[in-house]
């Protein structure tokens, strides 16, 4: 996932595009907890609960519609586009983002 953005002013989308605000929920709690730790900044069991929370809810949602994998698709700003397919049954297990 992180060689797929290159640039703060990259954009993303997910395929399929209703999964997109589950799926950025879910990367946003990766983002925190990584930062914590980088930072050493302390991350609660609550913070942790909230982010498998919201990887169940991704999780749940791709599967219920019977989803293997969902696409990450980022756009830079001279309009090249990077993909990469998640997982469903991967996430689910490693309970992150690959």
């Amino acid at each position: 996932m992180e060689d797929l953005f290159q640039n703060p002013e990259d954009s993303m989308e997910v395929d399929p595009a209703d999964l997109g605000p589950a799926f950025t929920e879910v990367l946003t709690s990766t983002l925190a907890k990584k930062l914590a730790s980088q930072y050493e900044k302390p991350w609660t069991d609550k913070q942790e609960s909230d982010m498998q929370e919201k990887i169940s809810a991704l999780v749940a949602a791709a599967s219920g519609r019977g989803l293997k994998t969902i696409r990450v698709i980022v756009t830079q700003p001279n309009g090249q586009k990077n993909s990469q397919e998640l997982d469903i049954d991967r996430i689910s297990k490693t309970r992150s983002l690959q």
